[in-house]
């Protein structure tokens, strides 16, 4: 009996660290949310949609040489059950060397990445940026032990206080100082080594000089898998990118980036930071794959409950919202917006998938299925894309999803899960979500042909949409709302003990 009592506390405490780090990870989503939106709101109308398309093309091939050569070891320090001062100093010595490497390869190529795009400012916008590599060599190991120990609220206030000074650095630069896209390349490099300096501090970890070759092992395995998969992700991911820059120019993509921006503030600011709780949750259950299953299946079923109505929402009212928020020389952005908010939904509850194959020890899997599901995104955007335009790169990004069944399915087989029990715990965020979004579209139509304002219509619109989704919720699907209780009081009572 003391034994299953044991195992009970341990689950519920479990539980409640799961529960209350996702909470830290959706109050920090929401407090940064606001930060990115208040920023985007005055740099919208201060800088021109050319001075975004810049930066864009720099974040771009930082993010690919990135991706092609950093090796994931924090992935290895979290999955390492009893991992050891030599484990984590291995791991940061490899870490320091390779982002080292990174930096001089970025600043070597950085004039080639500019004839590419055929823009000369790229040059050394990209290799300013490129310094984030040192200073993040120093951090990543120090993260890592803070989300390993399940310190999530602490990373989260880190985090956003970081985006925080970086909005109010960007905003000064371009506001007093006219820096243009200047204004966003030196209030990331701030922001970025501050980041550095703060994690490093309160972590209160410091290397020793050794390094185990056993230990560069299990790190490797792990982060050849993980930067494989890395890689194809980034290049599905930023193929639009790409493509846009390269065809369209600096100003096209910057229209672009924001459509594809506004959105995804909402994913990464949700379906993000709770895949990364997840990762450390689950790895403590990962022999249980029924526990495995549920975790995964929950966490999916939150984030729609969360993202669904949103980023519909969003959709629902683009055309109202661009205009008062960020002004018209962004309307071009409207219809790639509001397809991508359908390709966010959809990859909001597939990304976490990846945790599984890590739990159960197959990080080879990721990158084999990236491989596949790039070369579909690759047809797809490139395709309609060369087509029509912007609005086509959006729609081959939103058909590019639809290899994201492929690794939920074979996960679930993994972990003798049916694949039916994920869809109908989705069920009732998504119909719930399209009767919202339903109903806020025809009353944007309604109040147009009255002769409304746009403010008036957006105001109004938001506000039936909530209405609509709590009412749906309420009356038809109680055990989902009872779950929602369910969780908040374990957080009260986790907050309580």
């Amino acid at each position: 009996m003391e034994a299953i009592s044991a195992v009970t506390k341990k689950s519920d405490a479990l539980t409640r660290s799961a529960v209350w780090g996702a909470l830290w990870q959706l109050v920090g989503a929401g407090w940064q949310t606001a930060i990115q939106l208040g920023a985007s709101m005055v740099l919208a109308r201060i800088l021109c949609p050319a001075d975004f398309g810049i930066m864009g093309m720099a974040i771009i091939v930082q993010g690919i040489v990135k991706q092609s050569g950093d090796l994931s070891v924090a992935t290895g320090v979290i999955a390492k059950g009893d991992v050891t001062q030599e484990d984590l100093s291995t791991a940061f010595w490899t870490s320091l060397a390779i982002r080292t490497l990174l930096f001089f390869i970025t600043f070597a190529i950085a004039h080639h990445a500019a004839i590419f795009y055929e823009s000369p400012e790229v040059k050394w916008v990209l290799r300013t940026i490129s310094f984030t590599f040192f200073f993040s060599a120093f951090s990543v190991i120090p993260a890592a032990l803070l989300k390993k120990n399940l310190r999530f609220g602490l990373s989260k206030m880190i985090e956003g206080s970081g985006f925080l000074l970086q909005s109010l650095l960007a905003i000064l630069f371009a506001v007093v100082f006219d820096m243009h896209y200047w204004a966003l390349v030196i209030s990331l490099l701030i922001a970025n080594f501050t980041q550095t300096c703060i994690i490093c501090f309160c972590a209160r970890w410091l290397p020793s000089f050794v390094f185990s070759r056993s230990s560069f092992r299990y790190m490797f395995r792990y982060g050849i898998n993980g930067m494989g998969s890395s890689l194809m992700g980034y290049f599905s991911q930023n193929l639009d990118y790409l493509i846009v820059g390269k065809l369209l120019g600096a100003s096209s993509l910057g229209i672009y980036e924001f459509a594809y921006r506004i959105p995804y503030i909402a994913f990464n600011r949700v379906a993000t930071p709770i895949s990364t709780v997840l990762f450390p949750i689950l790895s403590q259950v990962q022999n249980d794959n029924e526990r495995l299953g549920r975790g995964y299946i929950k966490v999916a079923k939150f984030i729609a409950i969360i993202l669904f109505p949103v980023l519909g929402g969003l959709a629902a009212v683009a055309n109202q919202a661009v205009a008062v928020l960020w002004g018209d020389q962004w309307l071009a952005a409207i219809i790639p917006l509001q397809i991508l908010c359908m390709r966010c939904a959809i990859q909001s509850v597939t990304k976490p998938i990846s945790v599984i194959f890590l739990c159960k020890n197959r990080p080879d899997l990721p990158l084999k299925i990236s491989f596949f599901s790039f070369i579909f995104t690759f047809a797809a955007v490139g395709g309609l894309g060369f087509v029509y335009g912007l609005v086509g790169v959006a729609a081959g990004m939103l058909v590019a999803t639809i290899p994201n069944v492929v690794p939920i399915w074979i996960a679930f087989r993994i972990i003798n899960i049916p694949l039916s029990s994920l869809f109908a715990a989705l069920m009732p965020p998504t119909i719930c979500a399209a009767t919202s979004t339903f109903l806020t579209l025809v009353t944007v139509h309604l109040l147009i042909l009255k002769g409304n304002s746009d403010y008036i219509i957006l105001a109004i619109s938001i506000l039936v949409g909530v209405i609509t989704y709590a009412t749906t919720m309420w009356f038809f699907f109680r055990e989902t709302r009872l779950e929602v209780f369910k969780a908040c009081s374990t957080v009260i009572s986790r907050k309580s003990s």
